[in-house]
């Protein structure tokens, strides 16, 4: 303290005594350590390390992502399938990953901090821009799909004093979204990748990036068919027309990595825990031994006497704990190494929302021949594209150009839940939601008798925002998991 007061004595004399130039002291005033602008390539590293993942796997001991869908049942410690605790929270998403996209693009878009070496560092301003709108919609998608009403306009406005934001109707939030992936898409820049070292989902790769945006779009609008199909048909067919991941060397994914902090939730359940709180559903393994899948073996291994067998969902501890582990099929190790990818979005699942996208005649396209691309496509990403032509034989693949519109879009929907095994279980319980396919029972442990419609608002979400809270549930319906958001009717 009394080096830094001998200095600024020292300043202020040398000032009245000499009339001295300021000017020539450059840039004195800042603190090499503690830069004007934050780096945008932590931000976007940051944001998406803190959302990205969770589509895929929501947490490494409560993977409701995996259980909605079925593709997993307890045996150890049957506690999920009761579907007990459905409460879903947002404030970790608002403050970590959007705040840090919102920032990203603030960053960007200022002239005072536009220029600086700590933004361009990362690429272009326009494609931080375009690529920070784009995941920041994609998050909103997903948040949106498991609550319906949220905040979304007035959203991270404390610190302009708005700590009480109001709730945003689906409808209105999926309108936004649209036009920010949209004014996203002209905005990239193909000729300038951004700074592969850092842009840990492609590479850098814009193209890549724009095949990612227009595959959000698609997604959302194939949700709209039964609120509001004209729109839904726009938005599909102009993203369906300016491409999206339709190859599996598009495919997004998470790369988890070889080292504690930024490994595989399930190897840190299986082996780093040792618990083996999940195992192989039932449902998933007896509905591939019908279809004489060969993706069966590409997914779990035998049991170790004989045979693919599951777990039935939704059994009490009791029955659960009874069951010999060595008559049941487990994972393939490829999907709980340390290191194993968690995959968003795959080739396959997005020709499948094409297939049924050309079924309603939302584009010019044939349905039978995107639908049978997306089954060699999910074959091929799992290794058995050999058995590819044998499978689309089978009679229950067969496209059934026969059957009624219903019958075909029923088939879609059968092989987009296959295709979306261990992927994004937002999108896949979304699918399950507006299709219905496949058929799926809770079982006798559940409180509840069906596949929940919507999770509820965490209490740490609303406690101080009672009115905004009250709102929402008087125009969406109560504050249930029976309750059917916007495009959920």
């Amino acid at each position: 303290m009394k080096r830094v007061n001998y200095i600024l004595m020292f300043v202020i004399a040398a000032f009245m005594l000499g009339g001295c130039d300021f000017s020539d002291f450059g840039d004195i005033n800042k603190d090499p350590n503690n830069p004007s602008s934050p780096d945008t390539r932590f931000l976007y590293i940051g944001a998406v390390r803190q959302a990205v993942p969770s589509f895929y796997i929501n947490s490494t001991w409560n993977a409701w992502t995996l259980i909605f869908p079925q593709y997993v049942s307890e045996k150890t410690n049957v506690q999920f399938t009761k579907f007990e605790t459905l409460t879903f929270g947002l404030s970790g998403y608002y403050t970590e990953s959007i705040r840090s996209l919102e920032e990203i693009i603030a960053l960007n878009t200022n002239e005072d901090t536009k220029g600086e070496p700590m933004v361009l560092s990362f690429g272009s301003n326009a494609n931080q821009i375009a690529v920070a709108r784009t995941l920041r919609a994609y998050i909103y998608m997903h948040l949106t799909d498991v609550l319906g009403m949220m905040p979304y306009f007035e959203a991270n406005k404390a610190l302009e004093g708005n700590f009480k934001p109001k709730y945003d109707t689906q409808q209105a939030i999926y309108t936004d979204i649209n036009k920010e992936l949209d004014e996203a898409y002209a905005q990239f820049d193909e000729s300038s990748p951004l700074n592969s070292s850092y842009e840990i989902l492609y590479g850098g790769n814009i193209a890549q990036w724009k095949k990612f945006n227009a595959s959000v779009r698609m997604q959302l609008s194939i949700k709209l068919f039964k609120v509001d199909e004209n729109t839904g048909k726009s938005i599909f067919a102009k993203a369906y027309g300016q491409g999206f991941i339709r190859d599996n060397a598009d495919i997004l994914q998470y790369r988890y990595l070889n080292e504690s902090a930024n490994q595989n939730p399930l190897y840190d359940n299986i082996i780093v825990g040792g618990r083996r709180d999940y195992w192989p559903s039932a449902t998933i393994i007896d509905a591939l031994k019908d279809y004489n899948d060969p993706r069966l073996g590409a997914f779990f291994t035998e049991a170790r006497l004989g045979g693919y067998f599951g777990i039935p969902f939704g059994l009490l501890q009791s029955e659960a704990a009874a069951l010999d582990a060595n008559s049941l099929s487990y994972w393939q190790d490829k999907f709980y190494a340390q290191n194993s990818p968690g995959v968003l979005i795959s080739p396959s699942v997005m020709l499948l929302a094409a297939a049924e996208a050309a079924e309603r005649g939302w584009i010019s396209a044939s349905a039978k021949d995107l639908y049978e691309e997306a089954i060699t496509a999910a074959l091929a990403q799992h290794g058995v594209a050999d058995g590819a032509a044998a499978y689309l034989a089978e009679s229950k693949v067969a496209y059934n150009t026969a059957g009624t519109q219903s019958d075909r879009i029923a088939q879609i929907g059968m092989q987009k839940w296959f295709a979306s095994f261990l992927q994004d279980g937002f999108e896949t319980w979304a699918d399950y939601r507006r299709l219905g396919v496949p058929e799926l029972t809770i079982g006798g442990v559940a409180m509840i008798d069906a596949i929940p419609r919507r999770r509820i608002y965490d209490t740490g979400d609303y406690d101080a925002n009672k009115d905004n809270y009250n709102a929402a549930i008087s125009a969406q319906g109560p504050d249930l998991i029976t309750t059917r958001i916007w495009w959920d009717k």
